[in-house]
């Protein structure tokens, strides 16, 4: 049996806004057990108000990384969880007990990064699609929108679960967010030039392409393959344009 390897965790926070947010998650994190807390643009973090709110956990706000985009975040983790408190447009969402034996067995050789929006608004349609797998909080429609964290905490739990019970499988390597980036990159570079993407449609082909492949991660070996075909065909665009 595999139980879930903690270590493989890193918990991202996009734009988080109020610092003593920030700090309050830091200290969820401690509860759990997990150590790396990556920051996306915050507002504030090592405020009076968030070093107090974080309760003798001030050392993993002292250790967080800092970072400038969400691609930058992911690109040393295998695979994605992003998070969203509504529906969105062809974004399906499991709830985190429904999540977390899948996580255990993936943590085995795999970073995890679990990713939470802006207290005000949470992640953007695009930042959504950058993840494997979306959570959802089950609450009462009247009242959806939780605590910064509240909802760290309510994951975590979940997952932390699974350090007890364990699961019978654990998955292969898999590709980087960085490998997967620059995959996309690739892909659209060659659609583009044979002109099966159109320049209004090429954020809604991005979308589709991504949806596609996250439905099925993709190892390291899959990403080298489907590049390698992109090259042949962009081989063949340009001797043929020659």
């Amino acid at each position: 049996m595999y139980s879930l390897n903690l270590s493989s965790l890193k918990l991202i926070l996009v734009e988080p806004q109020i610092p003593g947010n920030v700090g309050a998650v830091a200290r969820v994190l401690k509860n759990f057990g997990i150590k790396s807390l990556y920051l996306v643009r915050p507002y504030s973090f090592l405020s009076k108000e968030a070093l107090s709110r974080a309760s003798r956990a001030e050392d993993i706000l002292y250790r967080a990384k800092l970072f400038s985009s969400l691609e930058d975040a992911i690109s040393d983790c295998e695979y994605i969880v992003t998070t969203t408190a509504r529906k969105r447009y062809k974004v399906s969402t499991l709830a985190p007990k429904e999540v977390a034996p899948l996580l255990s067995a993936i943590s085995q050789n795999n970073r995890i990064g679990l990713v939470f929006g802006s207290e005000r608004s949470g992640l953007k349609n695009k930042e959504l699609l950058l993840g494997h797998i979306s959570i959802t909080i089950p609450t009462d429609t009247s009242h959806p929108s939780l605590n910064l964290a509240q909802a760290v905490g309510i994951v975590l739990y979940e997952l932390f679960l699974q350090t007890r019970y364990g699961v019978s499988q654990k998955f292969p390597k898999l590709a980087t967010g960085s490998q997967l980036n620059a995959m996309y990159a690739h892909l659209m570079d060659v659609l583009d030039k044979i002109g099966f993407v159109k320049k209004e449609g090429k954020e809604h082909t991005l979308f589709v392409i991504k949806r596609v492949f996250n439905k099925i991660p993709l190892e390291e070996e899959d990403v080298r393959v489907i590049r390698g075909i992109c090259r042949q065909i962009n081989w063949y665009f340009l001797k043929d344009s020659n």
